[in-house]
């Protein structure tokens, strides 16, 4: 049975793709899902640091896209298309857009390593699914610092943490680090969601690509607004602290 590493480019699949390379990991290839709508320095990091490491290493990497939306092209394109957004509920786009084209890709008879680290083990829950999964990080105790301090220790930079970026699960300061650093694909994300509200403008003060409430009020600079409306974050002492 073959055994794939499901790379999503994140700090502990980066860490498993370095133990990969120095054959401390057993793994017939690396695949990578890719939306079309991961952050600029995601795409920059695999072409400089993860692809050659692998290629020297004699490990293919692959990178898999849903081929159903073709004619539209990735995550962006079909959701302009079809004038919606991602939803916070559904999640329909991992489903659409990470699993569905790596089980075409790889089929049912793999093992499928998944980035889980031993300080999120309660992430690996045992559910039955396509392909069969394994959590190397967890098996080997290792928890986010020590994986990064496989990174460092290879003398890499640490990778940003990777998510699309119109995916309605990032927080308010991840919306605003993109705003800050590229305001192009802010204004894409709000682009994006004025086009759902012109499809359906009974959504405008009900739903949105951030955490569920509308992109366009941090735009107006609504911050205090949000907060009071339950925002998850650590001003509304969500992580407890």
């Amino acid at each position: 049975m073959n055994r794939i590493l499901s790379f999503g480019a994140g700090v502990q699949t980066t860490a498993l793709a370095i133990l990969v390379a120095e054959k401390k990991l057993a793994v017939d290839a690396v695949v990578f899902a890719d939306t079309g709508c991961e952050k600029p320095e995601t795409y920059y990091y695999m072409e400089d640091y993860t692809k050659p490491m692998l290629k020297d290493a004699g490990v293919e990497f692959i990178t898999v896209r849903n081929e159903q939306p073709s004619r539209y092209g990735g995550l962006y394109e079909q959701s302009w298309h079809c004038s919606t957004i991602p939803f916070v509920s559904r999640r329909q786009c991992t489903t659409d857009f990470k699993i569905d084209p790596i089980y075409k890709t790889v089929g049912k008879n793999c093992i499928q390593l998944i980035g889980f680290s031993a300080d999120e083990s309660g992430r690996a829950v045992t559910i039955p699914d396509k392909i069969h999964k394994a959590y190397p990080l967890i098996e080997m105790g290792l928890s986010v610092f020590e994986c990064r301090h496989i990174i460092t220790n290879m003398g890499f930079p640490m990778p940003l943490k990777s998510s699309c970026y119109i995916c309605p699960l990032q927080s308010f300061t991840e919306w605003n680090w993109l705003k800050n650093n590229h305001p192009e694909l802010f204004e894409k994300a709000l682009d994006l969601e004025e086009r759902y509200y012109q499809r359906k403008p009974s959504m405008r003060n009900r739903h949105g690509l951030l955490n569920g409430t509308g992109l366009w009020r941090m735009k107006d600079g609504l911050q205090p607004e949000m907060l009071a409306d339950g925002q998850k974050s650590c001003w509304s002492g969500y992580c407890s602290h």
